[in-house]
Parts: C-alpha cells; structure tokens; sequence
C-alpha cells in the first residue's frame, strides 16, 4: 500500500489504475512511501546551523561597543598634538608636491 492524502498522488511518485493508496501512516507497506513519511515527521524540528549575517553583524557591534583603550588612536592624537608637520601620521595629510 501507497502513502496518499489525496487519491490521484502518492508520495513515491508512482501512478497507475491498480496502485492501492492509504492516508493512515500506519498501513503503508511501500518502503519509498514510508522513507517519506519519516523524512516529514523529522524535519519539522531542523534547527539552523549556521547564524545568518544579519546577526553575525549584531553580534560584532555588541562585542564592539565596549571597547576599552585603543592604542592606535592614542598614538595618533599624540603625534597630532606634536609641534611640527613632520610627526603627523602617514596618511593624513596629501603628499606636497617638491
């Protein structure tokens, strides 16, 4: 017997005139019908592997919020507050022409 919860379809895929058809999972005896009818009862409670970027983004702006001492931007504003145009960062000011 064929797994069907209406009468034209079975779950294995097969048709015919003489394919006996059952919508009660307990009498079905075709193995291929029975594969699905397990496959439907354990996949309702499939649970997401891996998080989607939307929430590896919040996660990194929590961990990203409480920052502490950031030693790059010290160095910089020590070598801005210098005298002299020489100790300014790399970067920051456009190159002069010579």
């Amino acid at each position: 017997m064929h797994y069907s919860t209406s009468g034209d379809a079975v779950a294995c895929g097969r048709a015919g005139n003489n394919l006996t058809s059952t919508s009660t999972p307990d009498q079905v005896s075709c193995k291929s019908c029975q594969r699905s009818l397990v496959k439907t009862e354990s996949s309702a409670p499939a649970k997401k592997s891996t998080p989607s970027l939307a929430e590896l983004r919040k996660q990194r702006m929590a961990k990203a919020s409480p920052t502490a001492f950031c030693f790059k931007a010290n160095w910089r504003d020590r070598l801005t507050a210098l005298p002299g145009s020489s100790r300014l960062p790399r970067g920051v000011v456009p190159q002069r022409l010579v």
